[in-house]
């Protein structure tokens, strides 16, 4: 599969080279000679940096199309398109130099228009149209692991579809230091843009979308992928033993995240795939439903934890009341008609009772033991307001309440 970045990109040559006039003939002899990229054809005459001569580039073109003389429109048109792959390549080299490559390298549009037409193509069973057409973001994020070459994990919350991605609000500029630490320039800020996974419908078509977008991109390919994706949920809509609560999409979650974990641990190669090797994800993604630090994460809770659990967090806060079951051991509570009782002055205060807990963290705390509520869309990865949430952003996982949702708890 050709690369994706605009240097090693066919797509996006070819459809520069037809932009600046080079007849389709000279187009394909530059296919035959296996030199339609930028980075290829930048190398092909001169090195970059070094200004051809007519006569070097006639002496080039005639070896291409032996017997056939280029006409003067079609030498400057070659001209024109040697100086934007010398130039282009220029660059690469100046920004690897400086190192700028905080922001993730975006894929080319044609070439990614054009291996879209070929993932249609090949799973014409499934419509990539409306919630299932990844994002041009997510296709970016998946494009920076292969340029980084390491694995990273990709959140369900942050695989838009290219609706949502559509309907979403420019991002904001801000004054930002350069690569060189010397000037200021204005630069959009890198915002992450991110979507609510709290029904089990959403769930799936975010790990949908992105098991799409790893296989445009070569990552791994849809059926391996796919088939992973199907055993989670095969695990997560098992009817549990008698004793046991159903698995919980928060541990689904986890089971998720561990999985791209075990990958970036097992997988040493490079990301990068090629013509006849298949996609360098797959032998381990197929091995993973039977990796067992992955599948422990899926296991039924017994009830009788999910019981203790949620009635540890009203002794939490028993413990603070002077006149609670144990501020008083043996006697009973305040009357709540009593002058200074809990109910008739703490009216509304912090920790009086529980909130309503979602299924999907059943048996988790609602609260810290300081009486704070906790916010549910955080430990789900649902929560929009961020730092203004007017809850806590911990995990409500009994007895942990650190700065990290459920999810990730360890």
């Amino acid at each position: 599969m050709a690369a994706s970045s605009i240097l090693d990109s066919e797509a996006t040559f070819v459809q520069q080279a037809e932009d600046a006039g080079l007849s389709q003939p000279w187009i394909e002899a530059l296919r035959n000679n296996q030199l339609a990229t930028f980075a290829k054809l930048s190398f092909a005459v001169t090195s970059p940096g070094v200004v051809a001569t007519d006569e070097q580039v006639t002496r080039f073109l005639n070896t291409m199309r032996d017997g056939t003389a280029a006409t003067i429109a079609e030498l400057a048109a070659f001209k024109r398109l040697l100086f934007e792959s010398q130039t282009l390549m220029m660059h690469n080299f100046k920004s690897v130099a400086k190192g700028d490559d905080a922001a993730p390298k975006r894929m080319a549009p044609p070439e990614r228009e054009a291996r879209l037409e070929r993932q249609r193509q090949q799973l014409r069973g499934l419509d990539i149209t409306g919630p299932l057409e990844p994002a041009h973001s997510l296709y970016d994020i998946c494009n920076s692991m292969i340029e980084k070459n390491e694995v990273a994990y990709i959140n369900p919350n942050r695989c838009l579809s290219r609706q949502q991605e559509l309907m979403g609000s420019k991002p904001e500029k801000e004054i930002q230091l350069d690569a060189t630490k010397t000037s200021l320039v204005v630069k959009e800020q890198q915002a992450h843009a991110e979507i609510s996974i709290s029904s089990d419908l959403a769930l799936y078509q975010a790990l949908q979308r992105r098991t799409l977008a790893m296989d445009l991109t070569g990552l791994a390919s849809y059926e391996v992928m796919r088939k992973w994706i199907d055993r989670m949920f095969a695990l997560y809509a098992q009817a549990p033993a008698p004793g046991f609560q159903r698995v919980t999409q928060a541990q689904l979650l986890r089971a998720d995240r561990q999985a791209f974990v075990r990958l970036s641990e097992q997988f040493k190669g490079s990301l990068k795939s090629f013509a006849g090797a298949g996609k360098p994800l797959d032998p381990f993604l197929e091995r993973m439903d039977s990796d067992m630090t992955v599948t422990y994460f899926m296991l039924p809770i017994p009830v009788s934890h999910a019981t203790s659990a949620s009635s540890g967090d009203k002794v939490d806060k028993d413990k603070k009341r002077p006149d609670g079951p144990a501020g008083n051991k043996g006697q009973p509570g305040a009357n709540k008609f009593q002058k200074g009782s809990s109910k008739g002055t703490q009216k509304g205060s912090k920790g009086k009772k529980r909130d309503p807990v979602p299924q999907s963290l059943k048996g988790m705390h609602s609260r810290t033991p300081q009486g704070d509520p906790i916010c549910f869309g955080y430990n789900l990865g649902s929560c929009k307001q961020g730092a203004s949430c007017p809850r806590k952003h911990v995990c409500a996982v009994p007895g942990c309440y650190k700065s990290h949702p459920q999810t990730e708890h360890q």
